[in-house]
């Protein structure tokens, strides 16, 4: 393990020694801050590179090397939370699954999510299944959705769903990210997840859920099943770059052998970053209920989080269950 590095380009970027940064996107305060302040760590600011330290566009703050200490962090906000903006998007692979997709079968598929129906009677279902994000349900009713609408994903306009994306074309429509909510406890009030492993939407998919007797997101011509209407998880994410994932001089093993080297090499060194976060507005879309009318079923049998009744509740508590002793 190596605790300091030598090198001119990390000197420069701050990352000598071990740092925290903040996410670049993912994060409600100011991105890609190095968060603590030691006399060894000296990176260059952004003047010193040519641009301003008030520059937080998407592709500036990537190599902005700002410092701030813990309670001045604290302080600050994202620069999109003033346009509404204001949750955290993560997009993890799914937990039983790595490469291998729910769409590949259609009985895989049913039981990916709670929205699975092997006879689609909701008809705006893409496939027997769908794409859907998790949201604290306090988050969610205090913005009128109810468990179980879709939904609209929207992150920073200015590179997402694409660069130079214009409302009301074929192409925004084709890229804007539609999908289910599900309230989910599981996550924090202001942080939400959608799961990596789905299809997403395309033209051909678009054409086929759009003209097809049966509704499927289906292309006519290729027969590729997407699982979104319109849109996919990576609507809401990009990739970001790191200067001191670019060096030449970093060392590194070989992919495969013991064999030590330095610089670029394939699938050891690469520009990655984490194109599975972002920062986004939800807007509800259409209700829950087929066919868009009234709330998604189970809501209206009292066994969704925030709706249950007497009986669910009990449950829960396991007062279903009488122990006889011995």
């Amino acid at each position: 393990m190596e605790f300091y590095r030598f090198e001119k380009e990390w000197i420069e970027h701050g990352e000598n020694m071990v740092v925290y940064r903040e996410p670049v996107d993912s994060t409600f305060h100011e991105p890609n801050v190095i968060v603590g302040k030691h006399p060894t760590i000296r990176p260059k600011r952004p003047e010193e590179w040519g641009f301003s330290s008030l520059d937080l566009s998407t592709e500036a703050r990537q190599v902005r090397n700002i410092q701030h200490t813990p309670d001045e962090l604290l302080k600050t906000r994202h620069p999109l939370m003033s346009k509404g903006f204001k949750f955290i998007f993560h997009t993890p692979k799914y937990r039983h699954g790595t490469h291998t997709t729910p769409v590949d079968t259609d009985i895989v598929a049913v039981w990916f999510g709670p929205f699975g129906d092997i006879y689609r009677r909701d008809k705006r279902s893409p496939f027997v299944t769908e794409g859907y994000v998790d949201i604290n349900p306090l988050d969610a009713r205090e913005l009128g959705i109810e468990d179980g609408d879709y939904v609209h994903i929207d992150s920073d306009p200015s590179d997402r769903p694409y660069r130079g994306a214009q409302p009301g074309s074929a192409n925004f429509k084709t890229a804007r990210l539609l999908c289910r909510a599900r309230y989910y406890y599981g996550t924090p009030r202001g942080v939400t997840r959608m799961w990596y492993n789905m299809y997403g939407a395309t033209f051909g998919s678009v054409k086929g859920h759009e003209t097809r007797p049966d509704g499927l997101a289906k292309n006519p011509e290729t027969n590729y099943q997407a699982m979104f209407r319109y849109g996919s998880h990576q609507s809401g994410t990009r990739a970001w770059l790191r200067p001191t994932l670019l060096t030449d001089s970093l060392v590194r093993k070989d992919q495969f052998g013991q064999t030590i080297g330095k610089g670029f090499a394939a699938d050891i060194h690469c520009a990655n970053g984490a194109p599975r976060e972002g920062f986004v507005k939800i807007t509800k879309a259409e209700n829950g209920g087929i066919g868009g009318k009234g709330p998604w079923e189970p809501v209206a049998k009292h066994i969704r989080p925030t709706h249950e009744d007497e009986a669910t509740r009990a449950f829960i508590e396991g007062k279903f269950i009488k122990v006889k002793k011995a």
